[in-house]
């Protein structure tokens, strides 16, 4: 009896165990059925509609490449009703907010998507403003006649530009709230790569292009709503030109050999002025003496000259210092001054082909062998400006406001289908710094700084670069020289210590520089005064490559370590030469902003970025580049 009194309890606890395991069972398939609903499922859909997303954006972005409006318009249709799909898809997570570290990342959704809504709605915005002036602006598919001559087309540009500015409040309102949501997203939660994919640095990258299109509306909008003041609607403006010879490179693009002054009324330019510097420098005479780099780098220089004052590598400081000792010789009436070097020319030519200016001659683009393949266009501005010629030329450097005169008429009567092209030729050399804008109205000078066209070196970020050279040597050997660059970082304990090295390479066969011969002296020894500007507080360890002892003081906000080569160890046509310099940075950190600001007059710099031994990023530089680096 009691024997099977035990049997029937082994049996009951075998009956509850095996009801216990399919509980189990059945709990854990419940579980996979209710995570296959509310996670896998949606997270695939997410997934796939994210993808969706990043693809008819990618086709957005070549459908303005194209500048076709219809396909563009089309693309950001589809965008947001995938985006849509997307929002939905994600708020499936939403019970996910009430969980821990995770509701940040369901927030941080919700911030994409709302940012994603605002920034199709100011591209929107943006081609309903300029489609009716597509035509004229060379973009789109639509057929039309446009406008035919140049006063027509200045009409009809500042009725552009009024009526684009009419729709950026709305524009500006909505790049708002994409900034406000993306700055809210913390990029240092992401990993910095997910299956070779870059997570955080893309996240980094994306806060920073916002921030920098939300401030060139913000912040350039002065000039658009003054643009009818700049084309002298109401009264007659006048523009400086200054002509920066970038073949003989100078702290803010070039040699300052020739200058113009254009009077611009109604839109209509007329030259007013045009002249050789060295003209300008007889009548200022011998009123100040030599700066220290000029007595110390330049030969025989005892005075500081007009032509020699862009000694600071920041356009507006240089300028200012010109403008307040050429009022001592000249009282003219200036709104605004431009600065162009030989690019501009060049690249505007490209476009449109050659072009005459009468009594200078013609100016093409094309390849020239009497200047080893520069573009002839130089070549002819190079004859001009510096050829030794027998007896006395009566202003040999007059060309500067004929050409611009010549060229600004010449684009203004190109065929529609060359305005587009033209535009992004301006905006290009913008960029590049080929041009520079200074005005004396503090609200335009404050828009040209902002957008990045009025060469002042800024400090937006860590850490920061700006390589600065000088050419005293006289020949022209800045047409040929290219420049390499690396940077290299190293991390020793807390401390961040960078290496720099630049080579400079000068690929072309010397000129006959003899004066006697009267031969072009293109291509001749390289003197060079180098100013490297790094983060304020840096500390220098050690600099090679320089004839003199580096000299070391703080400038625009700056730590700058200055060197000199060319009388001991010249730079030599068809030869090359490194300089270097090893430095302490002064903060701390893994992960931080390099902002590298090129000098202007410089074409482009191959760079390359090493941290320890690894090469970890490789650029061509051909303007103001922000790069992340992750130590």
């Amino acid at each position: 009896m009691k024997t099977r009194f035990f049997q029937l309890i082994e049996l009951v606890k075998k009956i509850l165990q095996k009801k216990l395991v399919f509980s189990f069972l059945l709990i854990f398939i419940l579980l996979g059925i209710l995570s296959i609903m509310m996670i896998l499922l949606p997270l695939k859909n997410l997934y796939n509609s994210t993808i969706q997303l990043k693809e008819e954006i990618s086709q957005a972005k070549i459908a303005a490449l194209n500048k076709d409006i219809p396909l563009l318009k089309e693309r950001i249709r589809i965008s947001n009703e995938i985006l849509a799909k997307t929002e939905n898809n994600l708020q499936k997570f939403s019970w996910t907010r009430f969980l821990p570290v995770i509701k940040n990342y369901y927030a941080d959704g919700q911030r994409g998507i709302v940012a994603g809504k605002a920034s199709l709605r100011a591209t929107e915005i943006f081609i309903k403003a300029i489609e009716p002036y597509q035509d004229f602006l060379g973009i789109g598919k639509r057929e039309g006649t446009g406008e035919k001559t140049s006063q027509e087309r200045i009409n009809f540009l500042v009725k552009t530009i009024i009526e684009v500015n009419s729709h950026l409040d709305e524009v500006e309102n909505n790049l708002n709230v994409v900034k406000e949501n993306i700055n809210q997203i913390d990029a240092t939660r992401y990993p910095p790569k997910i299956k070779g994919v870059l997570i955080r640095e893309k996240i980094i990258e994306i806060q920073n292009l916002i921030s920098e299109v939300d401030q060139f509306f913000s912040q350039g909008r002065p000039l658009i709503q003054k643009a009818d003041w700049l084309l002298g609607k109401d009264n007659p403006r006048y523009y400086l030109f200054i002509f920066q010879n970038d073949g003989e490179l100078r702290p803010t693009g070039g040699f300052w050999t020739a200058y113009g002054i254009l009077k611009v009324d109604n839109g209509q330019v007329t030259p007013v002025v045009s002249d050789d510097i060295y003209n300008l420098d007889k009548k200022f005479g011998n009123r100040l003496p030599a700066p220290r780099p000029i007595k110390e780098y330049h030969k025989n220089i005892d005075y500081w000259h007009l032509r020699d004052m862009n000694l600071s590598p920041d356009f507006s400081v240089s300028l200012e210092t010109f403008l307040e000792n050429y009022k001592k010789v000249r009282q003219d009436q200036i709104d605004g001054v431009f600065a162009i070097d030989t690019q501009v020319l060049v690249s505007v030519l490209n476009v449109i082909g050659g072009i005459g200016v009468p009594g200078w001659g013609n100016f093409k683009p094309d390849p020239d062998n009497r200047c080893f393949g520069c573009p002839q266009a130089i070549y002819q501005l190079e004859m001009l400006a510096d050829k030794p010629r027998a007896g006395i030329i009566e202003n040999r450097k007059g060309f500067l406001a004929p050409l611009m005169h010549s060229l600004i008429a010449n684009c203004l009567g190109s065929p529609k289908e060359k305005i587009a092209p033209l535009v992004q030729v301006l905006w290009q050399n913008l960029e590049e710094k080929h041009i520079l804008i200074y005005f004396p109205d503090p609200e335009l000078e404050n828009s040209v700084v902002t957008l990045g066209i009025g060469g002042k070196l800024e400090n937006s970020t860590k850490d920061y670069f700006h390589l600065n050279d000088a050419n005293f040597g006289g020949a022209k050997s800045n047409l040929f020289i290219e420049y390499n660059i690396e940077e290299r970082y190293q991390k020793k304990g807390e401390k961040i210590i960078k290496f720099v090295n630049v080579e400079y390479k000068n690929p072309a066969p010397p000129s006959n520089c003899n004066l006697e011969k009267g031969e072009l002296c293109l291509n001749g020894i390289y003197r060079n005064w180098f100013r490297f500007y790094v983060p304020k507080g840096s500390q220098l360890i050690k600099m090679t490559g320089s004839e003199v002892d580096p000299v070391i003081y703080e400038e625009l906000d700056k730590t700058v370590f200055e060197g000199f080569f060319g009388d001991k160890n010249p730079l030599y046509p068809q030869s090359k030469l490194t300089i270097s310099v090893e430095y302490e940075l002064p903060f701390t950190g893994n992960h931080f902003m390099l902002f590298f600001q090129k000098q202007p007059g410089k074409k482009q710099i191959s760079h390359k970025i090493f941290v320890d031994n690894e090469l970890v990023q490789e650029n061509t530089i051909r303007k103001d580049t922000k790069i992340v680096i992750a130590l």
